[in-house]
């Protein structure tokens, strides 16, 4: 611990931070000009460093409550890790949505509607890897019969071999590369162009939506009579080929149909249509991840940590709050507590490197799980963000000191402490409670994607409001200092009322 006492002139900053909890009414009003002016000689401050160790953990699942989907199997060059997406899709109708009528519509001589053909395609922009690099890529139906559900939490380890349909006959294999090479680069490499995976569906899967359709409308009534009557979704597997990984915008269930119209001088025409089903926000859509780490990556004894996504690894930090409010220290106030978390860069050189992630969630480890299910937000007490800042090349927890503060008064309560107890008393008492209680100072920081909304005022200054956290389903990963070197401190700013 390094610990240096601050200039008098702290004293005069803490005063005016704490004036309103220490004042108090008084009906005599003959001192009131000098009453209220602090004795700065009454409070005192100091600042100490600790060590701070921390270790990486490897995580098998997280809560892919997520429109983001990936597909695709990638190795990181730095890490040498390995991660593979597939993802399981829903598609979503507008209510009480309507094809032509029956008598509109073009049927085959036994009466049933004609459908020309029918298309999934899964819609990608952002893209990570070799664009020459042919996967391969396994599609099969869901089954009504065994339905993701609303208000479920489902995760990235989840085994799609629950929600498949044992009876369709819809699977399909398909190769596919990010470059299209049946189109020339003036267009492919337009911004306008959609670039797309294409898997082309039988005809007679296209009919079986529009005989639903006919049979009863109310299948199409809305997206979950559509999901348990008609089409429960699909599941897109990578089966094949390394160095590629889709973000999928919007995965889509194409089908095309003709049916009778009039012209504008009223001649019977033919009329081609189409009917696109979405996956979107509205439905469910679940990335299923697998991660092949190095051992090396989770090795107790190295001087360093990592963070990975998706799911992948998260780093444990031990916060030494025995350490900071041991001794002199255990009645004082903790004013700041700031922890910075150096990255280091990578040492392999690749255009493939991946990008460390845009933000980190400070939370308790026994309460991860549980922000995530309820959708909390950071409340800067006992969850934190921290944003990487590149000209640091690192995240900081500017202060922390509420949440050391919390544990302090946790540990006390349940181990029946009070300040007048001799400190040999007051470990004893620790140590038995902390061996019960193995996890009652540790955090996770967890790649996260923090959504804001942004609101611009009369005067042009805007402000952000912090809508959701969701985990970061993103390729991302950093090596950052801490593990069992000294490297890694956090910073304490202490008040005290001298005697």
């Amino acid at each position: 611990m390094k610990k240096l006492h601050l200039p008098a002139i702290g004293s005069l900053l803490l005063w005016a931070a704490t004036l309103c909890a220490f004042t108090s009414c008084d009906d005599d009003t003959a001192t009131i000009g000098t009453s209220i002016m602090p004795d700065f000689d009454n409070v005192s401050t100091s600042q100490a460093i600790y060590t701070v160790h921390s270790k990486a953990v490897k995580v098998d699942s997280v809560l892919a409550n997520t429109s983001d989907c990936y597909l695709g199997r990638i190795v990181d060059p730095e890490t040498r890790a390995q991660t593979t997406c597939n993802f399981l899709a829903q598609f979503h109708v507008l209510e009480d949505y309507a094809f032509p009528t029956r008598e509109e519509i073009v049927c085959d001589d036994n009466g049933d509607p004609i459908a020309d053909s029918c298309v999934l395609r899964i819609f990608f922009d952002r893209y990570y890897g070799d664009s020459l690099t042919t996967m391969t890529l396994h599609v099969q139906e869901l089954d009504t019969a065994k339905v993701m559900e609303e208000n479920v939490s489902y995760y990235t380890n989840l085994d799609a071999a629950d929600y498949l349909s044992t009876t369709s006959p819809i699977r399909t294999d398909v190769s596919y590369a990010v470059k299209d090479l049946s189109r020339p680069d003036s267009v492919t490499d337009g911004s306008t162009y959609l670039r797309s995976v294409v898997i082309k569906l039988p005809a007679s899967y296209g009919q079986h939506l529009l005989k639903k359709y006919y049979e009863n409308p109310a299948n199409y009534q809305d997206s979950y009579q559509f999901i348990h009557h008609v089409c429960p979704g699909f599941y897109f597997q990578t089966t094949g080929g390394t160095g590629v990984m889709l973000n999928a915008e919007v995965t889509t269930l194409d089908v095309h149909f003709r049916y009778k119209s009039k012209t504008a001088l009223l001649r019977d025409t033919i009329v081609s249509g189409m009917q696109r089903m979405a996956a979107t926000e509205e439905v469910i859509q679940n990335t299923q991840v697998s991660n092949s780490v190095p051992g090396y990556m989770l090795d107790e004894n190295n001087s360093y940590t990592y963070v990975k996504s998706p799911t992948g690894i998260f780093t444990e930090v031990t916060l030494p709050v025995g350490e900071i409010v041991a001794g002199e220290h255990y009645t004082d106030t903790i004013n700041s507590a700031r922890l910075s978390l150096r990255r280091y860069n990578n040492t392999v050189e690749s255009p493939y490197n991946l990008d460390p992630p845009q933000t980190l969630l400070m939370v308790r480890k026994s309460e991860a799980t549980k922000f995530f299910e309820e959708e909390q937000l950071s409340d800067e007490r006992t969850s934190f963000l921290s944003d990487f800042v590149t000209s640091n090349n690192a995240y900081t927890f500017d202060n922390i000191s509420s949440l050391i503060t919390l544990l302090k008064n946790e540990r006390d309560a349940g181990s029946g402490c009070s300040p007048d107890e001799d400190e040999a008393v007051r470990a004893a008492k620790y140590a038995a409670w902390e061996a019960e209680h193995p996890d009652w100072n540790k955090v996770w920081l967890i790649p996260v994607k923090a959504e804001y909304s942004t609101t611009t005022n009369m005067w042009g200054q805007t402000t952000r409001t912090l809508l959701r956290i969701r985990h970061d389903m993103s390729l991302s990963s950093a090596r950052l200092e801490g593990g069992t070197s000294d490297d890694l401190e956090i910073n304490i700013i202490y008040s005290r009322f001298n005697q």
